[in-house]
């Protein structure tokens, strides 16, 4: 197991954690609040993209990386994260925000503290690039998108 460490940037930010032992993914949550620091909520319109905060930030230990993920609750209700996965790079220490898009044909309204999404916490192999003039030949070659049967 491994430690990550948060920071919570508002009194009401909900440090997220795994629901059994054997989750794989961390509870984020909503951090809606009006002006004056009461509870409010957050309509994400019908067919429409929303930032909703969470009130964190994150430092992943050296060699990980964290991805914010949709939660099959929202989903089910065409509310998922857009570009998931959301990645947040290891050196990245500003507020998490997720950006939800509803694909419902109804607005769908965001609680205060309520789990929008999911953050997992997986290694990474740092990677360069090196140009080169031709590539391994293979089986499958240059054939794409549903040249394997799919």
């Amino acid at each position: 197991m491994i430690e990550l460490k948060v920071r919570k940037l508002h009194p009401e930010a909900v440090v997220p954690k795994s629901w059994s032992d054997q989750a794989c993914g961390l509870d984020l949550h909503a951090l809606l609040l009006t002006d004056e620091g009461r509870p409010n909520n957050a309509i994400v319109s019908k067919q429409a993209t929303r930032p909703i905060p969470t009130g964190i930030a994150i430092e992943c230990p050296r060699g990980y990386y964290a991805m914010v993920v949709s939660r099959s609750g929202l989903a089910r209700n065409g509310v998922f994260v857009v570009n998931s996965p959301g990645i947040i790079d290891p050196d990245y220490r500003g507020e998490i925000q997720v950006l939800l898009y509803n694909g419902g044909y109804q607005a769908h309204y965001i609680r205060h503290g309520e789990r929008i999404a999911q953050l997992i916490i997986a290694p990474f192999v740092p990677a360069t690039c090196r140009e080169v003039q031709l590539l391994t030949e293979t089986v499958r070659g240059e054939a794409g998108f549903g040249s394997t049967g799919a």
